[in-house]
């Protein structure tokens, strides 16, 4: 039953010899059949013992006298713990075992070598504990809010290459084996893997266990087997929407009820991706589980895939739409990898970007054919945009590609930006190709890849194809060469765009933009990148079509070089009409614009009755260049906040969401300088007129012209706008955060962090008590983050431990908690001190992971504002990280953030406070003339 898998798999097997496979992987010759794995686990017992037996069926393409496999912290006794026997019934005498810790390699030697082309059945017994790390097969536990039992439940995680610490096992993601699952565990729990359970039999020596066996699964990578052992006693929900593929979701009992909607969406979105995709799916069911302090947001796992319980939990009185929309973001990520990485893998993980990038982008597809109103496409798209021109704009930064030359290497290749980098390119090639090639090269990458590993070269391979085909990209342009100076070097061009109003043309030009502009003349090498060319004006005819007919280019034989400039002629702005680059953000990059230009847009921006003229998603746009140029010292501030000043009449959400993390980052820096109050000031007069025409609606809705609505009342909270202020307090006394009433979820924290800010210490102590109260995860974020708003260092300072040292706070929202109270004026020392005593704990509390402990102090760096603090941080850093895999490049990345707010404020802060005092005297001015 196995011939055709291991047809399939000598064939890569060869094609992987002749390019010469990384040094430090298994050997390729030994092919795996089959795993029977059987294992046993005290859960209930002190240290939570695990142990069993793996059944490996195996072959040989060469004579050998050694079986190399992987193992990690799995006792395997020297003596008849390894037995070898062909299938024929002739055993092979084992006269050693080897065991390789720092390579986590089990070599088996034998008396005498392998047959070439004979099936082999390798039997290994092995004994461990439940990992504490959240990897391999580890435990965990959480707090039953019905019993106020603490229950422990056993969970494996085995991406990239943990299957090991759970079982002996060849754990490289070129093969793809059956596995046949048998758990035996305490009869109160319940077991669940990959299958459907096949039966239950009592344990024929431990009083009180059962085995769950479980069917033979299809061929599979080991990191996507998957099984838990829990008192997750029934499903929340069942979906028979597909009678042959039953859809459960399962979650700690007291949750159960928040698994509806998540339960409700799989069906829906398979149907969608089947049709979208042309292929079928066809497991036997799908058990969706939510796991406490799960490593991964979601994990594929073929019929098991896994959860964190934000990623799954949702409740319509008590969890905001970005709530549901995360879920629905989740799944729908869950259901594309069954295609992209499940069906068609990586074949190392140097490339396991591409199934994460597939899944980051289509996901948006289906998330928007569940909900079409939320414009959920469109948001997403723009902000992953706008993520990426923000990270990317510093000298320190990742490529989207990572060397992984050995498994030391692996976590490398983990990159949350550089996936997003891809996400962004993957809708440039969407978009310059066109919908239909696009899909054309999906579906056939899904067929001739099925079941198979593929490269990212192979489907660029296959886009090229297409566009041979319908020759949209025109002569001489390779898609091969436009993903390699996009994905191999880092960063993204500035193109600047100066026209000749007289003879309607324009020169467009590029270089690499960077925030700090002290680091442009220390770039040895100019980098150039192939850049698309979009454009729209008042004049254009069939604005909403965009042309690729015109690109930046970079020569052929030195593709890093400088890029030729382009004149591009016979324009259809008229000499009065603005011009308008990167049409809804085709590729990422940053325009700026000669003077007469900017004023243009100005004029149409600052008309309440025009402004709409310019697309929503370009005005997101506009807002976040301006406040990048003016940031980097390629415009003035003068101009960059004399354009903003329409804000005032915007009334869309995507440009106010774009606008908070830009003013954000000018707050960071600016809160603690003695002049704050001068950019406070300005912020007040910016939301007045908003608020009020916020305030002056219907507060009952949020549809229509209102969505920025939440954004608006934070914003204006925020900067202590006194109508905010007093209708945040009055809200907080009349009791609405709990009774709901025409609040969403985000304007209730905003509520409750304003009362908490300006209120009571009895207010203070009601919003303890609910969140004490709460059983959900979303709101005791929100309650939790609220309460970090305090200015009271007694109450912050809760706050700290409650997030690091309680079971309350689950560890993927540490990090908003924690920026909560740095970003509190109050709580910046406090956080500082703490991270001081307790980084050791930290760095536990984060399984010692550097990523996750750089992404947790990154925002101390944020707003970080003295040489003194960025020199203090540098040494601590070094100090207290240096024996941390990557730290030093990590920590020049946090530290190149501290370093620009210092130059910013160095050198931009009192120009932009200048520009901020003209701009409040020409409207005190104009008001006086007014009257």
């Amino acid at each position: 039953m196995h011939l055709s898998y291991l047809t399939i798999l000598t064939a890569l097997f060869f094609h992987l010899e002749a390019n010469k496979t990384a040094v430090g992987r298994l050997p390729k010759w030994l092919v795996p059949l089959s795993y029977r794995v059987d294992i046993v686990t005290r859960i209930n017992q002190p240290y939570q013992p695990f142990g069993g037996t793996v059944v490996i069926d195996l072959r040989s393409e060469r004579s050998t006298k050694k079986i190399v496999l992987n193992s990690h912290d799995l006792a395997i006794g020297k003596r008849r713990a390894v037995t070898l026997s062909a299938k024929n019934g002739n055993s092979v005498p084992v006269s050693s075992i080897e065991m390789d810790i720092k390579l986590s390699r089990l070599t088996v030697s034998l008396k005498r070598p392998l047959k070439v082309n004979v099936t082999y059945s390798m039997r290994v017994a092995f004994t461990s504990v439940l990992r504490s790390d959240h990897t391999g097969f580890y435990s965990s536990n959480y707090v039953d809010h019905n019993t106020t039992l603490t229950q422990w439940l056993a969970a494996t995680q085995f991406e990239p290459n943990h299957a090991r610490e759970a079982f002996p096992c060849f754990d490289d993601p070129i093969f793809r084996t059956p596995f046949k699952i048998n758990l035996a565990h305490p009869y109160l729990y319940r077991a669940l893997s990959n299958m459907p359970v096949q039966r239950t039999i009592r344990h024929a020596s431990l009083k009180d266990y059962v085995w769950t066996q479980f069917v033979e699964s299809h061929p599979m990578q080991t990191y996507l087997v998957a099984f838990v052992i829990s008192k997750f006693d029934r499903p929340g929900f069942t979906s028979s929407e597909r009678s042959d593929c039953p859809i459960r979701t399962w979650a700690r009992p007291d949750a159960l009820s928040q698994t509806e909607f998540a339960n409700m969406v799989v069906a829906p979105l398979l149907s969608f991706y089947e049709d979208l995709f042309n292929s079928t799916y066809r497991q036997k069911k799908i058990d969706l589980v939510a796991l406490p302090d799960f490593t991964f947001k979601s994990k594929e796992n073929w019929g098991l895939p896994a959860f964190a319980e934000e990623s799954l939990l949702y409740d319509s009185q008590r969890s905001s739409i970005d709530d549901q929309q995360g879920v629905a973001r989740a799944v729908a990520m869950m259901v594309v990898n069954q295609w992209f990485g499940n069906l068609v893998s990586v074949a190392w993980w140097h490339e396991i970007w591409l199934k994460n990038v597939f899944a980051l982008y289509l996901s948006r597809f289906g998330v928007h054919s569940l909900r079409p109103e939320w414009d959920y496409q469109e948001r997403h798209a723009l902000q992953l945009y706008l993520s990426v021109l923000d990270y990317d704009a510093h000298v320190n930064t990742d490529l989207v590609t990572a060397s992984v030359p050995d498994e030391s290497h692996i976590w490398a290749a983990y990159n949350e930006i550089g996936e997003r980098k891809a996400a962004v390119l993957f809708e440039m090639l969407h978009r310059v190709m066109g919908e239909e090639a696009w899909l054309t090269a999906l579906r056939r990458y899904l067929v001739v890849y099925a079941n198979r590993t593929a490269t990212s070269s192979d489907f660029w391979d296959l886009l090229q194809l297409q566009v041979d085909r319908n020759g949209r990209l025109g002569k001489g342009l390779n898609i091969t060469g436009i993903m390699k100076c996009w994905l191999g070097q880092p960063g993204y061009p500035l193109v600047t765009v100066t026209r000749n109003y007289e003879n309607r043309t324009a020169i467009v030009s590029q270089q690499r933009f960077f925030i700090t502009p002290q680091f442009r003349n220390r770039w040895a090498r100019s980098p150039c990148w192939w850049v698309p060319l979009s454009y729209t004006c008042p004049s254009c005819q069939h604005s909403e079509i965009i042309s690729f007919s015109r690109w930046l280019t970079c020569p052929i034989s030195k593709p890093s070089s400088k890029s030729n400039t382009v004149i591009l002629g016979k324009l259809e702005a008229e000499p009065e009409d603005w011009i308008l680059f990167n049409v809804q953000h085709t590729a990422p990059f940053r325009v700026n614009y000669d003077l007469r230009n900017w004023q243009l847009l100005n004029k149409t921006l600052a008309d309440p009755n025009k402004f709409r003229l310019i697309h929503r998603v370009n005005r997101a746009q506009l807002v976040d260049d301006l406040f990048s140029l003016a940031w980097s010292g390629d415009i003035e501030y003068d101009m960059a906040l004399g354009i903003l000043g329409y804000l005032e009449h915007e009334d869309e959400f995507v440009v106010w969401a774009a606008t908070e993390i830009s003013f954000e980052r000018i707050n960071n820096v600016a809160k603690r300088n003695s002049n704050y109050l001068i950019f406070k000031t300005f912020m007040r007069l910016l939301l007045e007129r908003q608020f009020k025409r916020v305030l002056s609606s219907d507060l009952t809705s949020s549809s229509g012209n209102m969505t920025h609505r939440p954004v608006i009342i934070r914003l204006a909270c925020e900067y202590e706008l006194p109508a905010c202020v007093s209708l945040a307090r009055r809200e907080f006394v009349k009791g609405t955060p709990e009774k709901g009433g025409w609040m969403t979820i985000q304007e209730r924290e905003t509520v409750v962090c304003t009362a908490v800010k300006f209120g009571t210490e009895g207010d203070r102590d009601t919003v303890e008590s609910m969140y004490k109260r709460s059983n959900f995860a979303a709101e005791k974020e929100s309650l939790l983050t609220a309460l970090a708003c305090s200015r009271n260092v007694f109450a912050l300072q809760r706050v700290l431990i409650w997030t690091f040292e309680s079971s309350g706070v689950r560890k993927q929202n540490a990090r908003r908690t924690f920026k909560a109270v740095v970003s509190n004026s109050m709580g910046y020392r406090l956080a500082k001190k703490y991270v001081s005593v307790n980084m050791q704990n930290i760095r536990n509390y984060c399984s010692n992971s550097t990523d996750k402990v750089v992404n947790l102090m990154t925002p101390l760096i944020e707003c970080l504002s003295t040489p003194k603090e960025l020199l203090y941080f540098s040494k601590f850093f070094k100090e207290i990280l240096r024996d941390m895999n990557g730290s030093e490049r990590l920590i020049k990345i946090l530290l190149e953030r501290g370093n620009d707010n210092i130059h910013w404020q160095r050198t931009k802060f009192r120009p932009m406070l200048q520009a901020i005092r003209d701009i409040i005297l020409w409207r005190s001015r104009t008001k006086r003339i007014l009257k």
